[in-house]
C-alpha cells in the first residue's frame, strides 16, 4: 500500500462532493494522493438532452474539479442503469487501477442508497476488493441514503472546509438541480453530524472493513 494514498468509487462526477467534500477539502490540505473512479459519465441527467452534450459537460466539470481538488479522476465509461453488465468486466479493471495505485484507504458508496446505481457500485467495489483480499481500510459514504448502515461509524470534523465544500457543489453546473436539491440535507446532516462529534459540521462514514 502507498501510504497517504486514497481511492474514491462513485456512480456519478459529484458523488464524492456531495457525501465527502469536505473530507476530500482535507485530504489535499494534507497532500494525500487522491484517486477518484467514477462509473458513468451520467449521460442520462437530462433526458432531453443529447446524451453526449451531457456526458462531454460532466466531463469537463469532472477536470476542473480535478483540478480544484488536485486529485486524478478516471472515468469507466458505463452505461447507467447497465453496472452490472459485463461485471467480471468491470470488476477486472477496477482490480487493476487498485493493484497499480495501492491505495491505503477505499471510500465507496453506501450499499443501502436508494439510487440503483450507487448500490451497484458497492456491490462491484466489494466483490473486487474480495477477489484481491485487500488489506486496508474501506469505507462508505452517504449521498442519498434515509436508512443508517449496521456498520462501526466514524465522522471527520470538516468545520474548517464546510463553506469550501458548499462552493464546489455550485461548480456542477449541469447537475443545478440535485445539487440543489441535496444542499438541505447536506447542511442538515453535516450539522448533525457535527453535533455528534462535538464539532460545528462534520461528515459520517461507515466502516467496512
Amino acid at each position: 500500500m502507498v501510504k497517504n494514498s486514497i481511492m474514491l468509487f462513485c456512480a456519478h462526477s459529484d458523488d464524492a462532493e456531495i457525501g465527502c467534500g469536505g473530507t476530500i477539502l482535507k485530504f489535499k490540505k494534507e497532500k494525500k494522493k487522491i484517486i477518484h473512479i467514477v462509473f458513468s459519465y451520467g449521460e442520462k441527467s437530462h433526458p432531453h438532452m443529447m446524451a453526449k452534450v451531457i456526458a462531454k459537460k460532466r466531463e469537463k466539470e469532472t477536470y476542473d474539479m480535478d483540478n480544484i481538488l488536485k486529485r486524478k479522476t478516471i472515468f469507466l465509461g458505463l452505461k447507467e442503469g447497465e453496472f452490472k453488465n459485463n461485471i467480471d468486466e468491470t470488476k477486472n479493471r477496477i482490480i487493476e487501477i487498485i493493484k497499480k495505485n495501492k491505495p491505503e484507504k477505499i471510500y465507496t458508496l453506501s450499499s443501502l442508497d436508494p439510487h440503483p446505481d450507487h448500490r451497484a457500485v458497492n456491490n462491484i467495489v466489494m466483490e473486487a476488493i474480495a477477489e484481491i483480499n485487500f488489506k486496508g481500510d474501506i469505507y462508505s459514504f452517504e449521498v442519498w441514503n434515509l436508512i443508517n448502515e449496521n456498520k462501526p461509524v466514524s465522522y471527520v470534523d470538516i468545520t474548517e472546509t464546510f463553506k469550501e465544500k458548499l462552493n464546489l457543489l455550485k461548480h456542477f453546473k449541469s447537475q443545478w438541480m440535485s445539487v440543489y436539491i441535496q444542499l438541505l440535507p447536506v447542511i442538515i446532516r453535516a450539522k448533525l453530524y457535527g453535533y455528534k462529534n462535538n464539532c460545528k459540521y462534520a461528515e459520517k462514514f461507515y466502516k467496512l472493513r
